[in-house]
């Protein structure tokens, strides 16, 4: 591929018009525009304190995991609140046997499966907000300390006050799972997901980000 004819007009670039470059290469894929103007540019030497390649990288974390526990919280809420929806609308329907089924059973059914997928939202939510909590007490530090400030905080607080009365526990989230599960497939006999999995995952991410900041 022929490079492009541009790239030796780099040096007259700003460093702001080369940034808005770089994006620009980054959204259409082209890594190797984006790795051209990244090198085209001039360096600056940089002194930062020692604590922060960590400090970077806690932060990048912190948010990171904030922005997907707001995600599931909204999604537990939304799964709640479709229960009393669910099963409306079924009159006249049958079964795959082809019997007629009574709308009280047919919406029973629908709402007890609206509520399993509520009940397994919420296992989540606890077990992601487990898992960033184990991260911090290992490492020691305030689990929601920078969070307090931020837009959205008073609801996930909400939603995981509710998860804690209204969820799986983690041997009804299993079982639920296995009831899912195709007869053809084995049954499974530890979780998928869980609070000790998280902070691993956790801490393996908030070591790799160290690195990549220099400490």
């Amino acid at each position: 591929m022929k490079a492009n004819p541009l790239a030796e007009n780099y040096d007259y670039l700003t460093p702001e018009e080369r940034f808005r470059l770089i994006l620009a290469a980054s959204q259409r894929g082209d890594e190797a525009e984006r790795e051209r103007l990244v090198q085209a540019g001039p360096r600056l030497t940089l002194s930062m304190a020692g604590h922060a390649p960590y400090a970077h990288a806690f932060g990048e974390l912190e948010m990171l995991t904030f922005l997907d526990l707001l995600e599931e919280a909204s999604s537990y809420i939304q799964a709640l609140a479709c229960i009393d929806e669910a099963g409306d609308g079924d009159e006249g329907q049958a079964d795959k046997s082809g019997a007629a089924k009574s709308a009280d059973d047919r919406g029973w059914l629908a709402r007890k499966q609206s509520l399993d997928l509520a009940l397994a939202a919420g296992y989540l939510l606890l077990t992601k907000a487990d898992g960033w909590k184990q991260f911090c007490e290992q490492m020691q530090v305030p689990q929601f300390l920078l969070w307090k400030s931020l837009p959205g905080f008073n609801r996930l607080k909400r939603a995981l006050a509710l998860a804690e009365e209204v969820a799986f526990t983690p041997e009804e989230f299993l079982r639920w799972l296995n009831g899912l599960r195709p007869a053809a497939e084995p049954e499974l006999i530890e979780l998928p997901l869980t609070g000790a999995a998280v902070a691993a995952e956790i801490t393996e991410s908030y070591r790799s980000r160290v690195r990549w900041w220099g400490g």
